[in-house]
């Protein structure tokens, strides 16, 4: 009995002693067929340069930056950056996955579960953000050789305005 008590205590004390654990941040993350976006790309091997492209605080016009992509996984590693230089709180994707085909891309997002929005209701500007930088990122850059880009939500059509 006095051990139980003894225990109870230890508990006790451990857990008034606890904080709240810092608010987590939900990162992209592009499912196993993917690489991580938050994991740089390592320079041992062959590199290309691309343009990452993301819409301005205004959503009015894109502006560009260059990365390096590994040249093993380009595509894979350009779209990680794009959305991680795009991310915000209304563009809730936790991972998705690519497949290219005969030039085109589609690209399968992964919506963080329980999204306060879905990808088909996002405003115009965060689907220009989302939808809009992937799309240029991956068709402008000719090393890509991507022509055009589809997308979908877990395997479904997403017409973006």
């Amino acid at each position: 009995m006095m051990r139980n008590l003894f225990l109870l205590g230890a508990v006790l004390l451990t857990l008034s002693s606890c904080r709240s654990p810092d608010p987590i941040k939900l990162e992209i993350s592009p499912s196993p067929v993917a690489a991580s976006p938050a994991a740089k790309p390592t320079t041992k091997g062959k590199t290309l340069t691309i343009n990452i492209y993301q819409i301005d605080s205004e959503c009015n016009k894109f502006k560009t930056t260059k990365a390096s992509v590994p040249a093993n996984q380009p595509v894979t590693q350009a779209i990680a950056q794009t959305l991680e230089k795009a991310n915000s709180e209304s563009l809730d994707v936790a991972g998705y996955r690519v497949k290219v085909k005969s030039r085109v891309a589609t690209v399968d997002f992964r919506p963080v579960p329980n999204a306060r929005k879905s990808l088909t209701t996002l405003a115009n500007c965060e689907q220009l953000a989302l939808f809009g930088s992937v799309r240029r990122t991956l068709t402008q850059n000719p090393a890509l050789k991507i022509k055009s880009v589809r997308f979908t939500d877990r395997g479904q059509l997403i017409k973006p305005q």
